[in-house]
């Protein structure tokens, strides 16, 4: 059976990563819309945690919220972040893996150092976040974990080498994790954002951009919560512009 978003199961949470981001708290105030409680990771530095918070409570004010700041791509760090939710709130049915990160710049100027600082952003966040909530989400038989790609790990992005090697990563270890899943109750899902997402952080970088074609943030939502009710449907590109 699918995990059902629109009425959580009593002793059960949701979890968002990247809940200091631009998309995490827009996911984390979606699901305390529908009764979830909801656990958000932010980044390690001081305060994101609050902020995180915060930011979502603006957004849905009677949101259930627990939250830390950690750095996701410690896995020790991670577990022991959601073995201490798990005692403080219940099982992680859903987790929605909205941390990551991009950066620039052309192949033969960035180093091997960059390259894995992307991957390990990107990738390795996901995977520790993930294998902290999958062997619970296992034994019940039931879950939901997702994450983010980008139009890049699919289609040229000259300047873009590093990031879109990490996100055509993501993507082929969600897909992966799809297939392995089978069977199981548990189901494993990517949004692939086919483009330029509407922040006011890029607003902010690109002031005399045409943003007609950029995606509102509401559409990577209703996508994310559209994959966890539908179990069959593994991957989505969600596009801007009208329609």
């Amino acid at each position: 059976m699918p995990v059902d978003v629109s009425s959580p199961a009593p002793g059960t949470y949701a979890a968002v990563t990247g809940a200091s981001g631009a998309v995490g708290p827009h996911l984390a105030a979606a699901l305390a819309a529908r009764g979830w409680p909801v656990a958000l990771v932010a980044g390690p530095s001081e305060g994101s945690g609050e902020s995180a918070r915060d930011a979502v409570l603006a957004l849905a004010p009677d949101a259930r919220l627990g939250y830390s700041g950690i750095d996701l791509r410690d896995e020790a760090a991670a577990r022991r972040q959601f073995e201490a939710f798990e005692g403080a709130v219940g099982a992680c049915s859903v987790l929605l893996n909205a941390v990551g990160g991009f950066a620039a710049g052309p192949a033969a100027t960035v180093d091997a150092g960059f390259v894995a600082g992307l991957v390990e952003l990107n990738l390795l966040t996901v995977v520790n976040a993930t294998r902290a909530v999958l062997p619970g989400m296992l034994a019940r038989g039931q879950g939901f974990v997702l994450a983010f790609g980008a139009g890049a790990a699919s289609s040229a992005a000259p300047g873009r080498t590093a990031y879109a090697a990490a996100k055509a990563a993501v993507a082929a270890y969600m897909r992966s994790l799809a297939a392995e899943l089978a069977g199981t109750g548990v189901h494993a899902a990517v949004v692939h954002p086919m483009g330029t997402i509407d922040t006011p952080a890029n607003r902010a970088a690109m002031p005399d951009a045409d943003t007609s074609r950029w995606i509102p943030v509401s559409r990577l939502v209703e996508a994310a919560l559209y994959l966890a009710a539908n179990p069959g449907v593994r991957e989505l590109e969600v596009h801007g512009g009208a329609g």
